[in-house]
């Protein structure tokens, strides 16, 4: 078994002597430990609220995509594309499974790939015919091997411990970039230091402010007084217990021998804990490609390049990533035969990219003014019914508004 890349294999009897799995743990533990002393994985990044934006960001967004099954067809050499909505992988993304949604997969799909680098689902199979589901599996639970054959095979650990082996092509794998040509690198465990920093800090203000924004104190004893040891910690021990928490302004006694304490003032702008919060978000951010504004740093933003950036979000960020679910649905869903006609599959990034009404109208109107969209087209995009058949709706112009360049209108030329 591997664990974000170490070996956890038992040895067999008559091997020499395993380390014990408290060891594996500890040295595990310290290989992910960074230097603010946090331990980071893909499974509990999201306790940085900036990772957890940008997983809800990016899975949200590709999570409300929806995704069809098309042909293409060459004709006149002109290619088109027409949906298949019948077709047997259509079905199936439209229910992965018994218990997923849509929704509720692609939300899973995503956030695994973006905090893993990768994602994995089994595809089922009945006795014959297409797939009929797609069972995700935790990516820390597969490990991918590759033999001297370059055969590729995919062990994975089921929750109760066991192990099956899989062939590549019996998996549905999505993975981002990776440098061993194999397993996708996880973007959370390359910049992991910076992600602890964040998860730190936000510790401190946890523990800061929940101790009523109380500093530390300094007692010292009188210079008469002779005491033990039993009756400092005794002292130790009742002192926090009355100040800890939510008792951190209950009065308290001094027992004889102590002065009165000197307080630590910690000011925070002095030891730039909101600059390292602010710092951090934008690190975080831009490791992952995401305007700094979808993490709650809006220091520089304004509403005109607010509406740019989330374009940019969705050009930049969303689209390479649907574009890696694409590609591993095209191999691993589609049949020879779909390839061979011409099937793809293709996520509709027109929500997306849409832009204000305003803007959006505009757009339309100029390429209803060019020819390229017809009426009905431009309602489709606004997501209303047709133009009744016979009014024109499906009418393309090819001179201007006015409708004398229409299909079947005689030019100026005929005219004359």
């Amino acid at each position: 078994m591997r664990l974000f890349g170490f070996d956890l294999r038992i040895q067999s009897k008559g091997a020499p002597q395993d380390k014990s799995i408290d060891e594996i743990i500890a040295r595990l533990e310290a290989a992910m430990a960074t230097a603010s002393g946090v331990t980071v994985t893909p499974e509990n990044c999201e306790e940085s609220p900036t990772v957890q934006a940008i997983v809800n960001a990016i899975s949200m967004r590709i999570a409300t995509l929806p995704v069809h099954v098309y042909q293409r067809r060459t004709s006149n050499g002109r290619e088109s594309k027409e949906r298949i909505p019948n077709h047997p992988v259509a079905r199936l993304l439209s229910r992965p499974n018994g218990w997923q949604s849509r929704t509720d997969y692609w939300l899973d799909a995503a956030s695994a790939l973006v905090r893993y680098g990768r994602f994995f689902a089994i595809k089922g199979r009945g006795v014959t015919g297409p797939i009929r589901e797609l069972v995700p599996v935790a990516p820390s639970a597969v490990v991918l091997t590759q033999d001297d054959d370059l055969r590729v095979m995919a062990r994975v650990t089921t929750k109760s411990g066991a192990q099956r082996e899989y062939r590549l092509d019996q998996l549905h794998h999505v993975r981002g970039r990776s440098r061993n040509f194999l397993d996708g690198d996880s973007p959370v465990w390359q910049a992991r230091d910076a992600i602890a920093l964040e998860i730190a800090a936000q510790r401190h203000g946890g523990a800061y402010f929940g101790n009523g924004a109380a500093p530390g104190l300094i007692f010292k004893y009188l210079d008469n007084w002779k005491g033990d040891a039993a009756q400092r910690q005794q002292f130790l021990d009742s002192f926090n217990a009355v100040y800890g928490k939510a008792g951190a302004f209950k009065a308290m006694f001094l027992p004889p021998g102590i002065d009165a304490p000197k307080q630590i003032e910690v000011a925070n702008d002095k030891a730039q804990f909101l600059e390292t919060r602010a710092l951090q978000r934008s690190v975080i951010a831009g490791v992952f490609g995401v305007p700094p504004h979808l993490v709650g740093d809006l220091e520089r933003s304004t509403f005109s390049n607010i509406e740019h950036q989330s374009q940019e979000f969705v050009e930049k960020v969303v689209l390479p990533y649907v574009r890696m679910f694409e590609a591993a649905m095209e191999r691993d869903l589609l049949t020879d035969e779909d390839r061979r006609d011409g099937v793809v599959i293709r996520f509709n990034l027109d929500a997306a990219l849409r832009g204000d009404f305003k803007s959006r109208q505009e757009g339309l109107k100029i390429q209803r003014e060019m020819g390229v969209i017809s009426a009905d087209d431009w309602r489709e995009r606004e997501n209303m019914n047709p133009i009744p058949d016979g009014q024109g709706g499906d009418i393309y112009w090819q001179q201007g508004p006015s409708g004398q360049g229409a299909a079947g209108a005689p030019n100026e030329e005929q005219q004359a």
